[in-house]
C-alpha cells in the first residue's frame, strides 16, 4: 500500500493509544468525561482498543479492503459529525477542527489503491 495510507493506519492506531492508555488525555481532547469506571472503560474499550485494530488490520495485512474499510469509518466519523453540528447547534471550532482530522484521516486511508475499489 501506499505511505499515505500507512500514515493514516499509523494515525488510527496512535489515536487508539490514547484512548487505551491514557483515558484522562483521550477525555480532555474529546471533551467528554472520564470520570466513572464505566466510562474509563468505554475511553479503553471503544476509544482505545476498537481504534488500535480499525488501524493495525489495515497496517499489518496491506489489504487495499481494509484501507477503504477503515478509511470509510472515518469518513462516516466526519459525516454524522457534521450532522451533528447542524442537528444539535455545535458550530464550534473544535467540532469543525475534529470534522477537519477525520477528513484528513480518511483521506489518507482512501488515497491511491482503496479508492480504486470503489469505481
Amino acid at each position: 500500500m501506499d505511505w499515505l495510507n500507512n500514515a493514516g493506519a499509523t494515525i488510527t492506531v496512535l489515536m487508539g493509544c490514547l484512548g487505551l492508555f491514557f483515558p484522562d488525555k483521550a477525555s480532555a481532547l474529546t471533551g467528554l468525561v472520564a470520570s466513572t469506571p464505566a466510562a474509563r472503560a468505554e475511553f479503553r474499550g471503544t476509544l482505545g482498543v476498537t481504534f488500535m485494530f480499525l488501524g493495525a488490520v489495515p497496517l499489518v495485512s496491506q489489504n487495499p479492503y481494509a484501507f477503504l474499510t477503515a478509511g470509510t469509518c472515518w469518513l462516516g466519523a466526519a459525516i454524522g459529525r457534521i450532522i451533528s453540528i447542524f442537528a444539535d447547534s455545535g458550530n464550534d471550532t473544535k467540532n469543525w477542527g475534529a470534522v477537519a482530522f477525520e477528513l484528513a484521516v480518511a483521506i489518507l486511508m482512501l488515497s491511491g489503491t482503496p479508492a480504486r475499489l470503489l469505481f
